[in-house]
């Protein structure tokens, strides 16, 4: 198996291409019986290759997902996310704390639906720097810290938010944590 790992901490980040990891060897009888209820061809191919680096990074340990939808490893200390876009999966994971990812496609548009994320100081920031996709990097770490505070009923635009720090670093703020769902 191909896996692009990354480290940062105690924060880990693995990725592999959907297309070369859809071997359903590595499934558990309840997950092949779950596959077998997926009839969306992209959304069956997504979870066999997530539980097939799923088992690369843990062997062959349950992914079970909370009341909110968050997953975790069943029996584990380890916190895990999961993100999927057009060719890869990838999974983020720390034994220390929650993590959060998001990953997406580069060239992706979210201008149809920015207004429902960006808030008028992140808006200041597309301004500043014309020349990067900065509402896809707005969404994907919104998403992230979404998937970070696992639960419901965040709102993207009042409760998440973003900063660029400087040219390789950003800063994501969850300011209600606990939003009724």
């Amino acid at each position: 198996m191909n896996v692009i790992e990354y480290m940062q901490f105690t924060t880990k980040i693995s990725l592999i291409k959907i297309k070369n990891n859809l071997s359903q060897k590595n499934l558990t009888e309840s997950e092949i019986e779950a596959l077998n209820s997926i009839k969306n061809i992209k959304r069956r191919n997504e979870f066999v290759s997530t539980r097939n680096l799923r088992t690369h990074l843990f062997g062959k340990k349950t992914i079970k997902y909370n009341q909110f939808g968050a997953p975790y490893i069943e029996n584990s200390n380890i916190h895990i996310s999961i993100s999927h876009t057009n060719e890869y999966v990838g999974i983020a994971w720390s034994e220390k704390h929650s993590v959060g990812m998001d990953i997406e496609v580069i060239d992706r548009n979210v201008s149809s639906i920015q207004h429902k994320f960006i808030n008028p100081n992140e808006k200041k920031m597309i301004s500043l720097y014309e020349n990067e996709n900065i509402p896809l990097m707005i969404w994907c770490i919104k998403e992230s810290l979404y998937k970070l505070n696992k639960s419901k009923g965040l709102d993207f635009l009042k409760d998440l938010s973003c900063e660029k720090v400087n040219t390789d670093l950003w800063k994501g703020h969850i300011h209600n944590s606990n939003p009724k769902s």
